[in-house]
């Protein structure tokens, strides 16, 4: 159920999370002293101890609990590498799994301590909208769609993704961006005054006839005529302007009529040059509604090679552009919806001030999020006096544009109770979570649904039942796509592109395919409530007839994508995507590190540490059978005591897949040799081949997965990085999702259920 009683939350929370629990300090500071200091002399200060700090890492300089509270960075690195066996290295003296449990129990319950009775949700810096949110909130609060994307600039990421507060900074570029932004969107949404006649413009080049056509205009050198066919919506008056100009012949101007079915109707001399060409207009009247045309005609043409002037020898004529504007009499057209959207209709006798705040305090309402505050619309008056000469709505225009650069539409506020106490947690208001909720599923401002249950404070009881509407809509479309193209950097494969010589055949069309079936897997997950575990071991995928040959699949024709059930299983999943064998490889070769690497990351909530200095890379492997393999250089490179600890965690899960060549096709050799697939992890588990891999994944890491996903999910959402006091959220949201069978809903709505989601931090 939602979140609807603190105190019975944070119960249930106790419950499950009593083991994390902090002991004592007396308690604590005994047990280091007798069980995990003899443990930690035994295997870690031959490296890191006794005058030894290799890495600069010094066990031994930390006295107290205290003092490695005050390090946590650094514990937090010793923890990992226990915890993933880098540490001691393979060489050293191991100790048993029961020692080592031990060692990270006891480093969980004294330097990072957490009371379920008290949880700490963390705090989230002030959020300014990331590119996208930007934009996707802009079209669904003016109703409009334009492309101002490129006018943003780029966005910082942080953990990995682009919405993190504390790296979306605001500089004066952005402000002049967001300005232009508002502006030119304001432009096609909000239309002051009377509404423009409807018009019609035709490029020269599109125009049809003699001549010649160019991205200038229709050349006419020869006389003739440039013609297009309009079709009046009704009779009336219409006029017609042509954008022209031409060159002199002798001292006389080229002639250009004006033609309707043929018949002269107007002429003009052009007198414009070449470089400055003018507007040349005139009005007829259209009597029905039929197909008409419309010609240009070039009528006095000349050519004297003898003329004395040089520049006067040859008349022309360029026919820029054509505009057909009307019916220009008759009552106006209608204003847009977006502007009967924002600009509603005026109430009997009401003020030029009273509608002004009116209209603004709906649009504000909905720009900000939120409800406005008593006398936050009032300061927006003044935009409107400054553009009375203009007219009424001009002001409440420009008053509009003010709004959409106010830090209260720039960022995504959530107020405090009481400010001003750092250490206050406290429930977010519905308000902030409808926002949470809906950036979190649809990157954009909430839908009217949500802003009516936060008023009338029903929203958390309703929150599944919302979360469910939300993933239904269309809109839960940019969840899967900045979600996904983050996590799985589904976004580098548009980057990813293997050596045209090796891979004469690999196209961006195969490319786009490959991102495309991953992204579509993962939304069909979604939709259907699969186990999320199905990103894993899928046997069905998502393919049209290019990527369908690349993977050597019969039975798929057409570029439409299609759900095809897959029976060889070394496709199974998203080890078997090519957008996977892309985003790991080099463009010259595979990368068993790259793909250890990013298996550990993004599907095990692993993360190996940083390479070594200096380490050169390796070269590709020979074509020639006489050089060692890629396989065979990696484990001589293993022989490195720097290198063996992280290349053992990474390597062998890479080592499984060598069988995906770098374009992500299958291969069976290298370079004339049998691929050597075998691969065991650190833990001793060996396995043969993708199959094989897969299994242990799915099979004995399934929990580590649920929390790799439950990690990147919450930090999505939250817009900031984990860190430890986020430990109970995240084993909760595990228990959760897989108390529910590894529903990929129920792994969602945890994440919304959470304390981290439905609380925060004050401010200091």
């Amino acid at each position: 159920m939602p979140v609807a009683d603190h105190s019975r939350f944070l119960a249930c929370l106790a419950a499950s999370s009593a083991g994390l629990f902090a002991a004592p300090a007396s308690d604590l500071d005994a047990r280091w002293k007798s069980e995990v200091l003899p443990l930690v002399q035994t295997y870690c200060h031959d490296c890191h101890g006794d005058g030894m700090k290799e890495g600069e890492l010094a066990i031994d300089r930390f006295d107290t609990i205290a003092e490695m509270q005050g390090n946590r960075e650094v514990w937090k690195r010793i923890r990992d590498h226990i915890r993933h066996r880098l540490m001691p290295p393979p060489d050293e003296d191991q100790p048993d799994d029961a020692e080592r449990a031990k060692i990270l129990s006891w480093i969980d319950a004294a330097v990072f301590p957490v009371d379920p009775a008290k949880p700490d949700p963390g705090r989230v810096t002030l959020r300014r909208l990331n590119r996208i949110e930007y934009q996707n909130t802009l079209r669904d609060l003016l109703g409009v769609k334009v492309e101002v994307l490129h006018l943003i600039p780029p966005d910082d990421s942080g953990y990995g993704f682009d919405n993190i507060g504390d790296v979306l900074t605001l500089s004066p570029s952005h402000l002049e961006r967001y300005l232009e932004a508002s502006r030119i969107v304001l432009d096609e949404a909000v239309k002051p005054g009377e509404m423009p006649r409807p018009e019609t413009t035709v490029p020269g080049r599109d125009l049809r006839g003699d001549g010649h056509r160019s991205e200038e205009g229709h050349y006419l050198f020869t006389g003739g005529v440039a013609e297009t066919v309009f079709r009046p919506s009704r009779p009336g008056r219409y006029r017609i302007t042509a954008t022209a100009c031409g060159t002199m012949g002798a001292d006389t101007a080229p002639l250009m009529e004006l033609h309707v079915e043929g018949g002269k109707r107007h002429e003009w001399s052009v007198a414009a040059p070449m470089d400055r060409p003018q507007e040349y207009s005139h009005e007829l009247e259209f009597t029905g509604k039929e197909p008409l045309r419309i010609g240009l005609a070039f009528t006095n043409d000349f050519w004297d090679e003898n003329f004395p002037d040089a520049s006067r020898r040859d008349r022309n004529l360029m026919v820029n552009s054509v505009t057909i504007t009307g019916p220009l009499d008759g009552p106006p057209p209608p204003k847009p919806e977006s502007h009967r959207r924002i600009l509603v209709d005026r109430q009997a006798g009401e003020s030029d001030r009273d509608y002004a705040l009116r209209v603004l305090q709906g649009f504000a309402r909905k720009a900000f999020r939120r409800p406005v505050r008593p006398g936050e619309v009032e300061r927006y008056l003044e935009f409107v006096d400054l553009a009375k000469s203009e007219g009424h709505e001009h002001g409440i225009r420009l008053a509009l544009e003010a709004m959409l650069v106010s830090p209260s539409f720039l960022y995504r506020e959530e107020p405090q109770d009481r400010p001003g106490k750092a250490e206050e947690i406290e429930r977010i208001d519905e308000h902030s979570l409808a926002n949470r909720l809906s950036y979190f599923l649809w990157s954009t401002m909430p839908d009217s649904r949500l802003m009516d249950l936060a008023d009338r404070g029903e929203l958390r009881r309703s929150l599944h039942g919302e979360i469910d509407r939300m993933l239904a809509d269309p809109r839960s479309g940019e969840f899967v796509s900045n979600f996904t193209g983050q996590w799985l950097r589904l976004r580098d494969v548009a980057s990813s592109t293997p050596a045209r010589r090796e891979f004469p055949r690999f196209d961006p069309r195969l490319r786009e395919a490959m991102r495309q079936e991953t992204e579509m897997l993962f939304s069909h997950i979604v939709e259907q409530d699969l186990p999320m575990s199905t990103l894993l071991d899928a046997g069905f995928t998502f393919l049209n007839e290019r990527l369908a040959r690349h993977y050597g699949i019969p039975g798929v024709d057409g570029r439409e994508f299609r759900k095809v059930e897959v029976a060889d299983s070394r496709r199974h999943g998203i080890l078997g995507h090519g957008s996977f064998h892309l985003l790991t490889s080099y463009p010259v070769r595979t990368s068993p590190v790259l793909r250890g690497k990013y298996v550990l990351e993004n599907l095990l909530d692993t993360e190996p540490p940083p390479p070594p200095p200096n380490v050169p890379q390796l070269e590709p492997p020979s074509r020639h059978g006489d050089q060692l393999s890629l396989r065979e250089q990696m484990e001589k490179h293993r022989e490195n005591p720097d290198c063996s600890s992280c290349h053992a965690l990474m390597d062998p899960i890479g080592f499984g897949l060598e069988n995906f060549d770098a374009s992500g096709a299958w291969r069976d050799h290298e370079n004339g040799k049998p691929i050597n697939a075998a691969g065991e992890l650190a833990d001793g588990r060996k396995f043969q081949g993708v199959e094989e891999l897969r299994k242990v994944l799915v099979n004995d890491h399934r929990s580590d997965f649920h929390r790799s996903v439950a990690s990147k999910l919450l930090t999505y959402a939250l817009g900031r990085g984990l860190d430890w006091y986020d430990k109970p959220a995240i084993d909760r949201i595990v228990a959760e999702t897989e108390a529910a069978k590894g529903s990929s809903r129920a792994l969602i709505r945890a994440v919304i259920d959470s304390v981290p989601f439905q609380f925060r931090r004050g401010d200091s």
